[in-house]
C-alpha cells in the first residue's frame, strides 16, 4: 500500500511532510471530517457562516464555481472568450478578483483583505513550499487557509469533504458522486478491455515539444484511462520541453494536442510525418470549453476529458457519450448547452477553441 493510500486507510489527518509543520485542524461543527488530502490553517468558521470564498488559482476557481457558486468572490483568472458560450449566465457576470497561487500572484494582500473572505480555498499540487506559504499567509491575515490536494483519481473525497466544510454537504455529495461513477466506469472498461493500449503523446505549446512528464498532472487523464503515456518514464511532476529526436524514439501513435497552431501545422510538417500517429491521421484535437479537458486548469474539468477519452479508447458510441456530457455540463457548470451543440463540438473541437 503506498503512502497515500496508508494515511486514507487510516483515516490520519496528519499533514504529508513529515510532521514539520500544525496537524490539520477542522472547524467544531465538522469534527468527523478528517481527510488526508485537506490541510487547513487557521480555524474554520461554522458552515453556514462562510458567505465569502476566494479561489486562490485557477484549479479551485472552477470547482468552487461548480460546488458553491453563489458564495466564490470572483474568478482568479480571465474567462476566455470561448468559455463564455458554455457557462452560466451567474458564472459570465462573475469578476475577476486575481489569484495567490500560480505563476505569480495578481492580488495583494491589502486588495485580499478588502474582499472580506471567509475563507481561501486552494487546489492543486501540495508540498512544503506550497504548505508554508499556506500557513505563513493565514497567520498574516488571519484568514483561514484551505489547501487541497488535486489529483483527478481523488476528485470525489475533494468534493465531498469540501462542500461539508463549505456548507453544501448535499450538494458536495451529489458532484462527488458523480465523479465516482465516472472512474468507476473508466476502471472497469480498462478492467473489461482485451486489445493492445496505444501510445500517446501528449503535444503542448505550437510546435508540440512540450509534454507532462512522469506523474505530471497534465497527463493525469492519459494515465487514468489506461492508455500508455510515452513520457511517462521522464522524472518530474511537471511539464517539460523534449526534442523532436525524443518523440521520434517514442513513436506514439496517437497524438493529443489542445494548441491550435500544432493541430493545424502537424500533418503539413515535415518534422512530424515518420511519427505514427500522423502518418495514420491519429493526432486528436482535446475540447477546450470552457476549460481544457486535459489540464488546463488542472481541476474538475478534467472529468469531461477522462470521460471523453476514455469513451473515444474504448469506442463508446457518440450518442451515450453525448448524454453523458450533457448531464455533466448540467451539474458541474449549471448550464445545458444542448445536444446539438455537443454534438458538434465532439466532431469538431477545434472549431470552439
Amino acid at each position: 500500500m503506498n503512502r497515500r493510500a496508508l494515511l486514507k486507510a487510516l483515516g490520519s489527518t496528519m499533514l504529508l511532510t513529515g510532521g514539520v509543520l500544525p496537524p490539520v485542524v477542522f472547524s467544531q461543527t465538522v469534527p468527523n471530517v478528517t481527510s488526508p488530502l485537506f490541510h487547513v490553517f487557521g480555524t474554520l468558521p461554522e458552515p453556514v457562516e462562510i458567505k465569502r470564498v476566494f479561489a486562490a488559482g485557477a484549479p479551485a476557481g472552477v470547482m468552487l464555481n461548480s460546488l458553491t457558486p453563489k458564495q466564490l468572490l470572483g474568478w482568479p483568472f480571465a474567462l476566455p472568450e470561448n468559455a463564455l458560450p458554455w457557462l452560466s449566465e451567474h458564472s459570465r457576470q462573475l469578476p475577476v478578483v486575481g489569484r495567490l497561487a500560480g505563476r505569480g500572484s495578481t492580488i495583494s494582500t491589502e486588495q485580499l483583505l478588502a474582499l472580506k473572505p471567509d475563507v481561501i480555498v486552494d487546489v492543486g499540487d501540495v508540498n512544503a513550499h506550497y504548505l508554508s506559504l499556506a500557513q505563513q499567509f493565514s497567520e498574516q491575515t488571519g484568514i483561514p487557509y484551505i489547501l487541497v490536494e488535486g489529483r483527478i483519481e481523488d476528485t470525489p473525497e475533494q468534493l465531498r469533504v469540501l462542500g461539508t466544510v463549505l456548507g453544501h454537504q448535499r450538494h458536495g455529495q451529489q458532484l462527488a458522486n458523480a465523479a465516482q461513477e465516472i472512474l468507476d466506469d473508466i476502471a472497469a472498461k480498462k478492467s473489461a478491455y482485451k486489445g493492445d493500449m496505444p501510445s500517446m503523446y501528449l503535444a503542448r505549446s505550437a510546435d508540440g515539444l512540450e509534454t507532462g512528464a512522469g506523474q505530471s498532472t497534465h497527463s493525469e487523464v492519459i494515465r487514468l484511462v489506461g492508455a500508455e503515456n510515452v513520457a511517462g518514464t521522464m522524472e518530474g511532476e511537471q511539464l517539460v520541453r523534449v526534442s523532436m529526436e525524443q518523440v521520434l524514439v517514442w513513436n506514439p501513435d496517437v497524438i493529443l494536442t489542445q494548441d491550435v497552431a500544432f493541430y493545424r501545422d502537424v500533418y503539413q510538417n515535415p518534422l512530424w510525418q515518420d511519427i505514427p500517429a500522423v502518418k495514420n491521421k491519429k493526432v486528436v484535437f482535446v475540447p477546450t470549453v470552457p476549460f481544457g479537458w486535459l489540464d488546463v486548469p488542472p481541476s474538475i474539468n478534467r472529468l469531461f476529458g477522462a470521460l471523453w477519452l476514455s469513451g473515444w479508447l474504448y469506442g463508446v458510441e457518440q450518442k451515450r457519450m453525448v448524454e453523458q456530457l450533457r448531464h455533466l455540463f448540467i451539474l458541474y457548470f449549471a448550464f445545458d448547452p444542448g445536444i446539438e451543440a455537443l454534438q458538434a463540438l465532439i466532431t469538431s473541437p477545434v472549431d470552439f477553441a
